[in-house]
C-alpha cells in the first residue's frame, strides 16, 4: 500500500533540521525550510510502509511533528498563511526571548532584535498557522498571528510629505487624515488599498503601514464606580489591583490599565469593560523613537552601564552627574528595556517623546 508522509508542523525542531533533510534528499535547503514553516506539507508521497515508517522515526527524532497517511486516508493540506509578531509583557525577558527566537528562526540574536525593533515587530511572514502555534510553545513572548490580506491597516503619512501626496492619499481612500504630533493618520485601510498606496509613495518614505492586528496600544481606565461590585471584581481579579487601593486609583484617574498590549486583545478588553459599565479608551502612539530621562541619580556608574547597552559611550552621563537626558533616540522596545533596568536602581527614570 502506498503511503504519504506529512509534516504537520515544525514542532520542536530547529532550522538545522532543514540542512539534514536537504543533504539526505538532495534538494535545496530553502525548499525544505518552506516545507517546515508552511506545514502541513507533503515530504514523501507514494512510498511503501517501511520507507514511510523510517522517515517518520527520523523526522520525529529531529523534533518534527509528522504523520503517515495511506491512500485510503483523506489528506487535507489546507492552511492559511499568516504573519507572526511577538510582544513582551515582562520586558526584562528580552534577551531570553531573542535567544529563543534565534533558535527557532535559525539566525543570529542581533538579527532577531532588528526584526523586533520594527513597529509592529513581525518576525515571520507568509508561514502557516501551525508554525505560529509551534512558536507560541517555544517562546516566553506573546505570539500574535493573522492573515495580512484580511487585516486592516493604519497609514502614517509623513509630516515631510508634499501636500499633493497627502491630498492624493485622502482622495484615494475618500477620508480625511487625522493630524497628530508625529504624522497624518488614516486607520482601517484595506490590504489592497494599503499596498497600492505603499507602492506609490514608499520610494520617498512618505508613508508607513501598520498592520492593526499586530499593533501595540495602551488601554486607559477613564472612570469606574468604587462601590460597584462588578467594577471592583474586574479590577481586582482581571487587572490585579489590590482592593484596598481602589479609592486611591479612582482619585488618580485616568490611569494606564494595560500598556503595550496587542490591539486585538485591547479591543476585547474595552468591550468587556463596556459591558459592565467601566469607561476605557485605547491610546495609540505613532512616535516610534523615544528618549530617556534619568533624575536623582545616586550611582552614575551603574546608570551608565545600563544605558551603555544601547547608548553611545560619548552620550552617557558623566561622573558626578545627578540627572541626564538622552540626545539619541531609541526604539520603544529598547526604551522600555532600559527603563525597567533603571527602575531597579536608586534613581528616577522615565521615557520621553
Amino acid at each position: 500500500m502506498e503511503n504519504t508522509v506529512i509534516i504537520n508542523s515544525i514542532g520542536n525542531a530547529t532550522p538545522s533540521a532543514s540542512k539534514v533533510l536537504s543533504d539526505a534528499l538532495k534538494v535545496p535547503q530553502d525548499y525544505i525550510l518552506k516545507l517546515l514553516y508552511n506545514a502541513p506539507s507533503i515530504l514523501f508521497q507514494k512510498v511503501d510502509e517501511e520507507t514511510a515508517q523510517k522517515a517518520e522515526n527520523t523526522l520525529t527524532k529531529l523534533g518534527l511533528d509528522v504523520s503517515i497517511y495511506t491512500e485510503e486516508d483523506t489528506v487535507d493540506l489546507t492552511t492559511e498563511l499568516v504573519d507572526i509578531s511577538v510582544s513582551l509583557d515582562a520586558i526584562l525577558m528580552l534577551p531570553k526571548v531573542t535567544a529563543q527566537l534565534a533558535t527557532f528562526l535559525g539566525c543570529k540574536q542581533s538579527e532577531v532584535l532588528t526584526l523586533m525593533l520594527n513597529e509592529p515587530s513581525i518576525v515571520l511572514g507568509n508561514v502557516s498557522v501551525a508554525t505560529a502555534k509551534a512558536l507560541q510553545k517555544r517562546t516566553d513572548a506573546n505570539v500574535h498571528y493573522s492573515n495580512p490580506r484580511k487585516d486592516a491597516y493604519t497609514i502614517l503619512i509623513s509630516k515631510k510629505a508634499e501636500n499633493t501626496q497627502l491630498r492624493n492619499i485622502e482622495k484615494v481612500l475618500k477620508v480625511k487624515a487625522k493630524e497628530t504630533d508625529d504624522a497624518y493618520v488614516i486607520e482601517n485601510v484595506s490590504y489592497d488599498n494599503s499596498q497600492l498606496l505603499w507602492r506609490q509613495h514608499q520610494s520617498n518614505k512618505a508613508v508607513k503601514l501598520i498592520n492593526q492586528s499586530h499593533q501595540l496600544v495602551t488601554v486607559m481606565l477613564e472612570d469606574f464606580d468604587v462601590s460597584n461590585e462588578a467594577h471592583a471584581t474586574f479590577l481586582v481579579e482581571k487587572v490585579g489591583m489590590p482592593k484596598e487601593i481602589l479609592e486611591d486609583v479612582h482619585a488618580a484617574l485616568p490611569i494606564v490599565l494595560f500598556e503595550n498590549t496587542n490591539r486585538k486583545n485591547a479591543t476585547a478588553v474595552v468591550t468587556d469593560c463596556s459591558s459592565i459599565g467601566l469607561t476605557t479608551t485605547i491610546e495609540k502612539d505613532f512616535n516610534f523613537k523615544k528618549r530617556l530621562q534619568v533624575q536623582d541619580i545616586e550611582d552614575v556608574e551603574k546608570v551608565a552601564t545600563i544605558l551603555g547597552q544601547f547608548i553611545a559611550k560619548e552620550e552617557l552621563p558623566k561622573a558626578g552627574a545627578t540627572s541626564w537626558i538622552s540626545k539619541e533616540e531609541v526604539p520603544p522596545l529598547i526604551a522600555r528595556y532600559l527603563l525597567a533596568q533603571l527602575e531597579q536602581l536608586t534613581c528616577n527614570p522615565e521615557i520621553i517623546n
